[in-house]
């Protein structure tokens, strides 16, 4: 059974000298380190034990002053708490007779109560858990107010795991600190010893006062402790910020440019950087030790998956930010990416404001050199030369032209993108080579290659093939200039590849590489129709010869067009064709009866040859080896 702290009966006489006595144990309290409400409470149940000694002339209340003392001296002088709470578990047993004692704290979170200080008997009771909800600590610590019992062994509430002690007597105290209640002190004394009582809970709970007090004391040191190391921390890690910010600041000062960003955060971070830009390319990379890892990052199966950050240039996406995720980023580090993400920003714009410049000077001399606005062939030599263009070294025209609705990226995107990959192109097949926009279409002025290298129509396909399998097939259509020598050329051969690229545009032939010499004066004749009518007259003149090829197999008509050719001389139409000469003849005979015309006659050739090529135009030949020997 419990009994309820014993309160001061009333009508006991009362002490004259109280006031002075609660001054000198004041004094003393404060003498020890404590003051405010802490030691008004301690002084207090003091000066209640006091009144009790004076009255009673009891030496043992004498002695309990002392100890108390003693325990509240203890408390303020030293920060280790394990010592302290032993102490105070110590003094208590020693003082109340008993034969041992423990002292328990609540962790709330895990419904524990573990022990940690123990005197007497059962030192292996150091590090004991009991369940929240077991034994008389849980009972103390729900009611907020001592329990005692004569025989822990028939105490309902006991915990049984501590049947194996045989307590006896037991009182525990619950620690209290600013209304609640942290833990519990307990007593304990072996069967037939000992009895506690109301008198001994007073006693116990001033020295459970001290341990509450204690463990304020240790863990107020312990938050301060650790509040120090984590701002000593942050304080480096700042300090190491800045500097990294510095360092950061003056790549971008220094023109250090994304790959200096990129090996300054990849030494601080510890992580593998890559830098890209908009079209997913790589611009610069780096790794802590230096090493060429980073470029796992941008594989075809990275792993694991990178932290990507946009790098923005105003509104728009001009690029990424790849980190290696070995692990979540701290909002330092998170804050050093957003300052490089900057960097990079401002080098990315950089960038692109020394391009837009070299674009308007591209732009400007291409012009100026196509339409012949410039002063003296001097002065355009000069501005080419400053774009690595030598106009002294003959160069090959190109005109290139990219469907509008072909591929899905806006307008701008893909002006560069279209730009970037001719560049990638010419880059290896035709170095100093200079390309820029012009008259609504991409105009190529290519270095002329030497002897045995490449010629004009495999560069051109080259091209149109490159972008096609980026853009779609059927997307670029690329005519064929010529070569010029000299300045003052440059203007007609671009005109003359304009009208080419037109008229393929015209006649629906999109996706295909003409050369403007291919079409010699037949050009103009048919820039001059549409394509149905073009298509009706080649039809027309040369339906008998079709229809008659169709039905038995014949090759009537690519004898026709090597002959014609061939300037009509049979035996060069025999070696191209394979054929015997009468061959030949017998041929040039069944034409003449099919189409009921002959051809001396200087006017049908011309019409037979307009034909031809209209058909050339217009559609693939019928006789693909036809091409071949032209």
């Amino acid at each position: 059974m419990s009994t309820p702290p014993p309160t001061v009966p009333a009508g006991r006489p009362s002490n004259p000298t109280a006031p002075t006595a609660k001054v000198a144990v004041a004094a003393a309290i404060r003498s020890a380190g404590l003051d405010g409400r802490e030691a008004d409470e301690l002084s207090t149940t003091v000066l209640e034990i006091a009144r009790e000694a004076n009255a009673d002339g009891d030496r043992r209340r004498s002695e309990q002053i002392q100890r108390l003392l003693a325990s509240a001296s203890r408390v303020t002088e030293s920060l280790d708490l394990d010592t302290v709470l032993a102490a105070i578990v110590e003094d208590a047993r020693s003082l109340l007779g008993a034969d041992s004692g423990d002292m328990l704290l609540w962790e709330r979170d895990r419904h524990k109560l573990r022990v940690v200080a123990v005197s007497g008997r059962w030192p292996e009771m150091q590090g004991f858990e009991l369940e929240f909800g077991e034994g008389i600590s849980t009972q103390a610590i729900l009611a907020q107010q001592a329990l005692w019992v004569d025989d822990y062994a028939t105490y309902p509430h006991r915990a049984r795991a501590l049947d194996r002690y045989q307590f006896g007597s037991v009182i525990c105290v619950p620690l209290m600190f600013r209304g609640e209640a942290i833990g519990a002190l307990n007593l304990h004394a072996t069967q037939g010893g000992h009895r506690f009582g109301p008198e001994d809970a007073e006693i116990l709970g001033a020295f459970a006062d001290h341990a509450a007090i204690a463990i304020d004391h240790a863990r107020r040191y312990e938050n301060e402790v650790h509040l120090g190391r984590v701002l000593a921390e942050t304080n480096r890690d700042l300090s190491r910020s800045l500097a990294v910010q510095q360092r950061l600041a003056e790549q971008v000062l220094l023109d250090g440019g994304p790959a200096g960003i990129a090996e300054v955060l990849a030494a601080h971070l510890g992580r593998r950087i890559v830098i890209q830009d908009h079209i997913r390319r790589v611009i610069a990379g780096a790794s802590p030790d230096g090493g060429q890892d980073w470029r796992t990052l941008v594989g075809p199966t990275p792993d694991p998956e990178p932290f990507a950050v946009a790098v923005r240039v105003g509104r728009e996406v001009a690029g990424h930010l790849l980190l290696s995720a070995e692990q979540d980023l701290g909002p330092i580090d998170r804050a050093l990416v957003d300052v490089a993400v900057t960097g990079v920003a401002l080098e990315f714009a950089k960038i692109r404001a020394s391009l837009e410049v070299e674009e308007r000077l591209r732009g400007e001399v291409t012009a100026d050199l196509l339409a012949g606005t410039y002063p003296s062939e001097a002065a355009i030599a000069a501005r080419a030369a400053r774009l690595g263009l030598d106009l002294g070294a003959p160069h090959d025209v190109f005109v290139v032209d990219v469907a509008p609705d072909t591929a899905d990226v806006p307008g701008d995107d893909r002006s560069r993108q279209v730009l970037s990959l001719v560049r990638e192109v010419l880059t290896a097949r035709a170095p100093r080579s200079l390309t820029s926009f012009h008259a609504g279409s991409i105009v190529v002025i290519a270095a002329r290659p030497k002897r045995g290298e490449r010629d004009q129509h495999q560069l051109a396909t080259e091209l149109q093939a490159c972008l096609g399998s980026v853009l779609g097939p059927r997307s670029t259509t690329v005519a064929i200039g010529g070569t010029c020598a000299r300045a003052d050329e440059y203007a007609a051969v671009f005109a003359a590849s304009r009208r080419a690229l037109d008229l393929m545009l015209k006649l629906g032939r999109w996706g295909t590489v003409v050369g403007s010499r291919e079409l010699g004066p037949y050009g103009l004749l048919l820039q001059a129709s549409g394509r149905e009518d073009l298509e009706r007259f080649a039809r027309d003149s040369l339906a008998p010869i079709i229809e008659h090829d169709h039905d038995r197999g014949g090759e009537l008509l690519r004898t026709l067009r090597v002959y014609l050719e061939e300037d009509r001389v049979q035996r060069r139409t025999a070696e191209r064709c394979f054929i015997h000469v009468n061959t030949v003849v017998y041929r040039v005979n069944r034409i003449e009866r099919l189409l009921g015309r002959s051809l001396a006659d200087p006017a049908v050739v011309f019409d037979l040859t307009l034909a031809l090529r209209t058909l050339d135009v217009l559609d693939p030949p019928v006789d693909p080896s036809t091409r071949a020997t032209r």
